[in-house]
């Protein structure tokens, strides 16, 4: 059985795509690999898990024939069907197609003319080799450029928070500029994707050239890439690539609108307005008939046409959004500012614990809550180390932190914020828990994470999780799958089995909001909302500084569909209490 990332299947995809291009193939079959292509690489759930539960046609984008060749391509790491229509093809071009503004044709004819790999393209092309032969000037500088900004898209896609959080400091800069009159970013971070490739905005100003020359002169800028009318290109010192977009006031929804996507929703989107006699472009809304365009100030508008609500952005994946927006039926997303309490919280109180300590006391914690009007906080501290520590040392350190809560609950410390006794305790590989039910009992609850042994098979696993969710003082499963993103995939789990279990008995699944977990996916959130399993959406912060991670923490729930009612730490005190089962 072989293993493909996400990366590595779309590309895969792009150059059987390529190749049908080049030998012109159906426009069809071109355009179904494309965009399947696009749908795996946007995928927030690792496609070799989707395939393993036999889902893969379920992945918009994704036909019965490219499914059957991709399970052909797990089985056996080869496409036989694939390998025949590349055959005879320069294996170069499968390479210069990734060059930004480089076509199949221009990458075939760059390869017959005798560049062999990147780096000779590049050397040839500066040196004028290619030129010289007749390749077009004009075309070869755009190249170079497209090479130079291949090399800065080379790198690791952006997590979430930091593209989010670079990309509010420039928002924050532009708003100061009177010209500008609306900025919004565009593409997957608008969509709150769990990584970012790069930064785009939009920018409605009635003074195009004075707002692009703002950008370009902005001092967080390192190099302006390309400078028009309406669209600025620039890297900033930070390295991140950006593209400006500008369009008047009065089209600015049609613009936000078609560059927000994804790909797969604007494909969707334009075959309902062909059934409606529109057609659609960043410009606005085009009557058929008319030939008049009817530009769009607001999204609102633009979906109005359509007779459609509008979808919000961060569940326009082309996955049931556009027939619910049809029917006035979406779904009312949990809003970002719903949370009543954060239940996964790290403290510096002395209990030695098996893993890294928080930053701050409990009290700073508690003060920090209190800024973020949370009506009850869990402070869920590691245990301590159990091969390092006897049961005794372990008893008493918990129960010396037991007496410092109920203190705490005691006094004005807490104000009006309930302080909940909890503890992130490891689940072992036999499925045991690393602090025995005596200690557990005298516990609000406890959380259990997997943190050792990630790489078990799969139904190995499923039973190690399902025998930890079996304790009756485990109510939440702390970041499900394990993944760290952009550094390990999550574990392989029997995710039916698992959501069963947990909608049967009471058990929450997290969404741990960390930075580079972001735990569970969009689509296993989605999964578990369809098994009527609850969630809790927690920071899994070590330092108070971090607890405001919570809004990509419900992005996240929020791309999986989920509601009020799914998130139990969206629920006030009384509700969620009854729900845990924890004495008022």
């Amino acid at each position: 059985m072989a293993y493909f990332t996400n990366k590595e299947i779309a590309d895969l995809l792009r150059e059987v795509a390529t190749a049908y291009t080049l030998k012109k193939a159906n426009i069809f079959q071109i355009r179904a690999y494309e965009t399947a292509a696009d749908a795996v690489e946007h995928l927030d759930q690792d496609i070799a898990t989707i395939r393993e539960q036999g889902q893969l046609e379920g992945v918009p984008g994704i036909g019965e024939s490219i499914a059957s060749h991709l399970d052909e391509l797990f089985k056996t790491g080869n496409v036989k069907h694939w390998t025949e229509i590349k055959a005879g093809l320069p294996q170069q071009v499968f390479a210069f197609i990734n060059i930004p503004g480089v076509g199949p044709k221009t990458a075939l004819e760059l390869a017959n003319l005798g560049a062999e790999s990147l780096e000779d393209l590049k050397k040839k092309l500066t040196d004028r080799e290619l030129v010289n032969k007749g390749f077009s000037e004009k075309i070869a500088e755009k190249v170079l450029l497209g090479i130079q900004e291949l090399a800065n898209l080379q790198t690791e896609r952006m997590l979430l928070p930091y593209a989010y959080n670079q990309a509010e400091l420039f928002i924050e800069y532009m708003k100061q500029f009177p010209e500008v009159l609306k900025i919004d970013v565009l593409g997957s971070l608008r969509r709150m994707v769990s990584t970012v490739g790069d930064l785009d905005f939009s920018i409605a100003t009635n003074k195009p050239e004075k707002v692009v020359k703002h950008i370009s002169e902005s001092p967080q800028v390192f190099q302006v890439i390309n400078e028009g009318k309406f669209k600025v290109t620039v890297i900033f010192k930070s390295g991140i690539h950006a593209d400006f977009l500008l369009v008047e006031p009065i089209a600015y929804g049609s613009l936000l609108q078609h560059f927000t996507g994804s790909k797969l929703h604007n494909i969707h989107l334009r075959s309902i307005a062909e059934e409606k006699g529109f057609s659609l472009s960043e410009y606005g809304v085009k009557n058929k008939k008319t030939g008049k365009i009817v530009p769009t100030k607001t999204e609102n508008d633009f979906y109005k046409i359509l007779g459609m609500d509008t979808p919000p952005p961060e569940i326009r994946e082309d996955t049931g959004e556009i027939e619910a927006s049809l029917a006035h039926k979406l779904p009312r997303l949990i809003e970002y500012n719903s949370i009543k309490g954060d239940l996964h919280l790290h403290s510096n109180f002395s209990l030695e614990p098996s893993h890294g300590p928080g930053e701050n006391s409990i009290e700073e914690i508690i003060k920090n809550a209190n800024l973020l009007e949370y009506e009850y906080i869990g402070i869920a501290d590691h245990p301590p180390g159990f091969t390092t520590h006897t049961k005794d040392q372990i008893k008493k350190l918990i129960r010396n932190r037991t007496k410092y809560i109920e203190q705490l609950n005691n006094s004005s410390e807490a104000k009006r914020i309930r302080v909940l006794n909890l503890l992130e305790v490891d689940i072992l590989p036999d499925g045991s828990l690393s602090v025995d039910d005596e200690i557990l009992k005298t516990l609000d609850f406890a959380i259990a994470g997997v943190h050792s042994l990630l790489r078990m098979n799969k139904s190995e696993m499923t039973k190690r999780i399902l025998k930890a969710l079996e304790n009756q003082y485990v109510k939440v499963l702390a970041h499900p799958t394990g993944r760290i993103l952009n550094q390990r995939e999550g574990y392989e789990v029997e995710w039916e089995k698992i959501f069963n279990y947990a909608e049967k008995n009471q058990k929450a699944m997290e969404i741990n909001a960390y930075p580079d977990r972001l735990d569970l996916s969009d689509y296993l959130i989605r999964k578990a909302k369809e098994k009527n399993v609850k969630l809790v959406i927690d920071t899994d912060s070590h330092s108070v500084s971090q607890m405001t991670n919570i809004k990509f923490g419900i992005a996240t729930a929020r791309r999986g569909w989920a509601e009020y009612e799914d998130v139990v730490n969206s629920w006030s005190w009384t509700k969620f209490s009854k729900w845990f089962k924890i004495a008022v």
